[in-house]
């Protein structure tokens, strides 16, 4: 289990250099506009493609636990842990990018389709 995690960790910090990379806005004369556009991009990669497959990876392994559990009382809870807190992050990680967005628009960025 901890190897899969740390597997997935470091798939996960190899490929956000890359996104980063791919979201930066070229322009000739930056201003704050294309700063905050750069800023909402990332954000933008980061909830619809690292979060998600996050938690589908998550989710499945707690229910795998949980239907291996086979009545053990340790690896039932292992699963609804995983389970849990794979819903209260999702729950985190969204809330937070509702309140970025909100305040990003107030700053005059372009607003996360």
């Amino acid at each position: 289990m901890k190897k899969i995690l740390l597997a997935f960790s470091a798939f996960t910090l190899l490929m956000i250099p890359g996104l980063i990379l791919a979201a930066i806005v070229t322009c000739d004369v930056c201003t704050l506009g294309d700063f905050l556009t750069t800023i909402n991009n990332v954000i933008t990669l980061i909830v619809r493609y690292i979060i998600p497959s996050a938690a589908v990876l998550f989710l499945t392994i707690g229910g795998i636990v949980l239907l291996i559990s086979g009545g053990k009382p340790e690896l039932k809870s292992l699963g609804k842990k995983i389970l849990v807190s794979t819903v209260i992050g999702m729950a985190l990680a969204y809330g937070a990018w509702v309140i970025i967005s909100f305040i990003l628009s107030t700053l005059g960025a372009a607003p996360i389709p």
